[in-house]
C-alpha cells in the first residue's frame, strides 16, 4: 500500500480525540452541523439530482482524456480510461467491511477505479486512526473514520478542497451553493476539508412523545402550551389513563440523566440551540440559562416534579432504564426519545405522538455535516477521488449509498414503491443487508440523502420506521435553524471546552435542586447568576457573540 512518511516529531503536534454524540449527544444534544441519518429517525431529502454526466458521473466541462482520466482543460471523465489505485482507512459497519461491500464496488467499478481499503470496527476506530496519522504513514483517503479533518488541515496532513469541489464536484457543488451549505463544512482558516454528508432539516433533538391512547381514554385534546401540557399530564396521573383501575401505576412523564427535562426548552417560542443554549430573543442573541424565561421555564419544571407528574427518579436513572421501563407494561406518558418503538416496542409505538411544536421554532440542524471523507497530502491524483466521491450527490448516488444496488439489495414494487431484497446473498433481515450491502450507517458517510430514501419506501419494510417518517415529517414543519453556523478558531474552542464543560454541569445541577426541592428558585437565582458569572459565563458568552456576529455578517 502506498503511504505517505512524514515526520514523526512533526505529527505528534496533531494528534486528537474524536469526541462522538447519541440521544441528542452532550447534554442530550446533538453536536453542530447535524448528525449521522442512518439512524431510526431517517427522513428524506428532497433535493433534485443536479447536473453531472451521465450515470451518476462527474465530468467538468471541456474535453476529455489521457489515461488518469484528466485532460489537458483539466477535467476528470468517469470511467477512467486505465485504472487507478488509492489506499483508504474506513470504519466498518459493524462486522462488515468496505472492501466486501457491494455499492462501494459498484462505485468503483464504475469509475474505473481501485481503493485498497484498511477497514477498522468502531470500537477501534479512533485508536488506530490516530495510530495511522502518529505512524508517519498514512493512506491517501480517510472514508467514515470520524477524522477531525479541519484540526488535521490547519496541520497540513489533510489538504483543502474547496476549490478542487468547485472544479471536480459539480453535483456536490451545486447542492452546497443551493442551500447555503458551505458555512456548514469550512473551518475557521475558511478552508473546506472534507466532504460532507447531505440529508434533510431534521429535528436536532429527540422527539417527545406523548400518549395519544391515554389522551383519547380521557377525551383530552393535544397541549399546545406549557400549560395544557401540565393539565393534560396531570389528568394521565390522576384519572387511570390507561384504563386498568389502577391509577397510581402511570408515568406521566420520564426523563433521566441523559434525556432530561431541559429538552422541553426545544417547545420555547423563540428560536433556541440547546447546544451552546443560545437563543434570539426579541431580535438579539442569549445565553438561555440567565435569562428570565429560563428561570420560568425552571418554575414549570419544578411544578411538574414536585406534583408528582415526572419520574422521581428523573434527575439520576441512567438512559439505559428508560426502555425497560417503556416496555414493562403500558405506563408511561411521555418520553423523549428518536423513535418511540426504541423505548416502547414496535408493537405499541403507533400509540404516541410526536408532540407538535406549538410555534414555528423548534430547533432543526442544517443536515448538512462534515466529516464523511478526507483526503491526504499523500495522494498524488486528488482531483480523481474528487470526482469520484461527487458521484454519491445525485439522487442515483445516494440510491446507490444508501439502498445498495437495484436488483441485489432492493428493489421496486408494481405500486412504485422500493422495498429490501432479503435472502439474496446480502443478508437475510434488513439490518444485516444494511450493513453488508450499503455504504450509510455506523459513520458519518460522504453522500446525499436520496429524495427516495422515505418518500417512496413501502411501508411493508418497516411499518415503525414509516411511522416515524410520518410523524418527524409533522413536526420539521414547525422548525427552523436557529443560528447561522458558529465557527470557532482552535483557541476559542479550547477556551470554551473548559468553561462550558462547567457550565453545564453546574446548569443541570441547580435544575435538579430546584425542582426537588433541595432549594427553592426564588431564594437561589440571583446566586445561581453570580455563580455563572464567577465561572466564566460572560466571557463564553462573549465568544459567541463575536462569532455570531461575523457568521450573520457574511
Amino acid at each position: 500500500m502506498k503511504f505517505k512518511k512524514v515526520i514523526a516529531l512533526m505529527l505528534t503536534t496533531v494528534l486528537s480525540l474524536s469526541a462522538l454524540t447519541g440521544c441528542g449527544g452532550k447534554d442530550s444534544q446533538e453536536s453542530k452541523g447535524g448528525n449521522d441519518t442512518s439512524s431510526a429517525e431517517e427522513s428524506s431529502s428532497a433535493q433534485d439530482e443536479t447536473d453531472g454526466s451521465a450515470e451518476g458521473s462527474s465530468q467538468a466541462e471541456g474535453e476529455s482524456g489521457g489515461a488518469e482520466g484528466e485532460s489537458a482543460s483539466g477535467t476528470v471523465t468517469l470511467p477512467l480510461a486505465e485504472t487507478m489505485t488509492f489506499t483508504a482507512f474506513a470504519g466498518m459497519n459493524g462486522d462488515y467491511t468496505m472492501t466486501d461491500n457491494i455499492a462501494m464496488q459498484k462505485s468503483l467499478a464504475d469509475a474505473n477505479i481501485n481503493i485498497e481499503f484498511t477497514n477498522v470496527l468502531g470500537a477501534d476506530l479512533e485508536e488506530k486512526r490516530n495510530l495511522v496519522l502518529n505512524s508517519g504513514e498514512y493512506p491517501d483517503i480517510f472514508i467514515k473514520s470520524y477524522i477531525d479533518a479541519d484540526k488535521y488541515g490547519m496541520q497540513g496532513v489533510i489538504i483543502p478542497l474547496e476549490d478542487l469541489m468547485r472544479q471536480y464536484a459539480p453535483n456536490l457543488t451545486a447542492l452546497l451553493d443551493e442551500r447555503d451549505g458551505w458555512q456548514y463544512i469550512t473551518a475557521s482558516d475558511g478552508h473546506v476539508y472534507s466532504f460532507p454528508h447531505v440529508g434533510s432539516q431534521g429535528a436536532s433533538n429527540p422527539y417527545f412523545w406523548i400518549n395519544q391512547k391515554w389522551m383519547n381514554n380521557l377525551n383530552l385534546k393535544e397541549p399546545t402550551s406549557y400549560e395544557e401540557l401540565y393539565d393534560v399530564l396531570k389528568a394521565f396521573k390522576e384519572q387511570d389513563a390507561n384504563g386498568n383501575g389502577d391509577p397510581n401505576d402511570e408515568i406521566p412523564l420520564f426523563c433521566n440523566t441523559f434525556c432530561n427535562p431541559l429538552m422541553l426548552m426545544q417547545y420555547q417560542s423563540f428560536p433556541y440551540s440547546a447546544w451552546e443554549k443560545l437563543g434570539i430573543i426579541d431580535g438579539k442573541l442569549a445565553y438561555v440559562p440567565a435569562t428570565e424565561e429560563y428561570k420560568e421555564f425552571l418554575a414549570f419544571v419544578t411544578r411538574l416534579y414536585q406534583d408528582g407528574l415526572m419520574d422521581p427518579n428523573s434527575f439520576t436513572q441512567p438512559h439505559e432504564q428508560q426502555a425497560p421501563t417503556g416496555q414493562s407494561g403500558d405506563v408511561l406518558g411521555s418520553f423523549f426519545d428518536a423513535g418511540a418503538f426504541l423505548t416502547v416496542g414496535r408493537d405499541r409505538d403507533e400509540d404516541y405522538i410526536a408532540l407538535t411544536p406549538w410555534d414555528d421554532c423548534l430547533q432543526l440542524s442544517p443536515g448538512i455535516s462534515k466529516g464523511g471523507a478526507a483526503i491526504t497530502d499523500a495522494c498524488e491524483h486528488p482531483e480523481v477521488v474528487v470526482a469520484w466521491l461527487d458521484t454519491f450527490y445525485t439522487e442515483e448516488g445516494g440510491r446507490l449509498a444508501w439502498m445498495g444496488v437495484e436488483g441485489e439489495t432492493y428493489q421496486y414494487n408494481s405500486d412504485g414503491e422500493w422495498e429490501w431484497i432479503l435472502g439474496n446473498g446480502h443478508g437475510d433481515d434488513i439490518s444485516t443487508v444494511r450493513a453488508s450491502s450499503t455504504i450509510q450507517g455506523a459513520q458519518t458517510h460522504p453522500s446525499i440523502e436520496p429524495e427516495a430514501w422515505s418518500t417512496q419506501m413501502s411501508p411493508s419494510i418497516d411499518p415503525d420506521e414509516a411511522y416515524l417518517g410520518q410523524q418527524a415529517r409533522k413536526v420539521w414543519a414547525h422548525g427552523v435553524v436557529p443560528l447561522p453556523n458558529l465557527v470557532f478558531t482552535e483557541e476559542q474552542n479550547a477556551e470554551l471546552s473548559v468553561i462550558k464543560t462547567d457550565i453545564d454541569s453546574y446548569i443541570t445541577e441547580y435544575m435538579a435542586k430546584v425542582a426537588t426541592g433541595e432549594t427553592t428558585l426564588e431564594d437561589s437565582w440571583d446566586e445561581y447568576i453570580e455563580t455563572l458569572k464567577a465561572m466564566g459565563m460572560d466571557r463564553m458568552f462573549e465568544i459567541y457573540q463575536e462569532v455570531y456576529d461575523a457568521a450573520i455578517a457574511k
